[in-house]
């Protein structure tokens, strides 16, 4: 515990050396990765340094309820930058073209409860067993005395609720709701983050939530369940890919399977999958199998195969881990 600390205070006396950054969330960012780079992007700022958030899509619609969200950028050209972090994002494959920005900086960083891909960062800030980064981000703020205000609350707080379901998930732990009340104590709301990622859904994406329902299927065993998003699901009702958010979860819900997969058909022969597991099975595992990642009970991917075909792999290396 001694050695964290140290690590952690000697991590933001190099971060506040530097005067510019650019903090890199990962490809379709969600709530932890854009509320934990907003809640450092201010706290940085308070102190009077130039900070550019990057996003390579965007900022979803159903995080537009974080505070400061208009503030997160799509690209920038800029490559002067003397700190180049990334934010939850694992691994510079994640970020897209934000890598870009991140490599030419004078010096690398990365934030993250994922074990980044290899050693990336000269500054690393990595602890897997929090539930996510952004209580990892609250964590090291208070250990440096960083004050954090009741913006940063909320920030910290969408995080927080979406990388646990809500606090549903095993990853919630007694830490992660000592920093939820401290983050409550400071104004922070979880029934608000909670409603807005949860329960706050257009139409299009309920009508999609049924196609897939609609789709589900187990293997003969009953081990693995699945469900399919097709191109011509999303275009018939108007939907984007960022309304198959927490459709996987759903899957989960279903009683006996270990495994529940979400694939979505991009375009033809390009699926990106979403994993969830039970019991201990270790997705992540299975994730990296097809270069993706993520944690033991949640991670994804994406291949390069018709949808029928992408079934078919991705179903059968998860038997062959389940068996193994």
């Amino acid at each position: 515990m001694r050695k964290k600390r140290e690590s952690l205070r000697q991590a933001w006396k190099l971060l506040i050396e530097a005067d510019s950054f650019v903090l890199a969330c990962h490809q379709r960012p969600d709530g932890d990765a854009l509320g934990s780079a907003l809640a450092l992007a201010r706290a940085l700022r308070k102190i009077g340094k130039d900070v550019v958030v990057v996003a390579e899509d965007g900022v979803p619609e159903l995080f537009r309820f974080i505070p400061e969200s208009e503030t997160v950028v799509s690209s920038t050209d800029r490559r002067n930058f003397d700190i180049g972090m990334l934010v939850d994002s694992e691994g510079l494959k994640r970020v897209g073209s934000a890598a870009d920005a991140v490599m030419s900086a004078k010096t690398t960083a990365c934030i993250d409860h994922h074990l980044p891909d290899g050693e990336f960062g000269e500054i690393r800030i990595v602890d897997s067993t929090a539930s996510s980064t952004a209580e990892l981000l609250l964590d090291f703020l208070h250990e440096n005395n960083v004050p954090i205000d009741s913006v940063m609350a909320d920030q910290l707080m969408a995080g927080i609720v979406n990388d646990t379901g809500a606090f549903r998930f095993a990853n919630a732990t007694p830490k992660t709701f000592q920093a939820a009340a401290r983050l409550m104590r400071l104004g922070a709301k979880p029934s608000v983050a909670a409603r807005e990622i949860y329960e706050n859904k257009p139409i299009r994406a309920l009508r999609l939530l049924g196609r897939a329902l609609e789709s589900i299927r187990t293997d003969a065993d009953g081990v693995v369940a699945w469900a399919v998003i097709t191109q011509q699901d999303l275009q018939e009702l108007g939907a984007t890919d960022a309304d198959t958010d927490s459709i996987v979860s759903v899957v989960a819900q279903v009683k006996g399977p270990k495994v529940a997969i979400l694939f979505r058909e991009i375009k033809p022969d390009s699926i990106r999958i979403s994993l969830r597991s039970r019991d201990g099975v270790d997705v992540n595992r299975i994730a990296r199998v097809f270069g993706g990642g993520g944690h033991a009970a949640a991670a994804g991917c994406h291949v390069d195969l018709p949808i029928d075909e992408a079934q078919s792999v991705v179903i059968a290396e998860v038997l062959k881990w389940m068996e193994s």
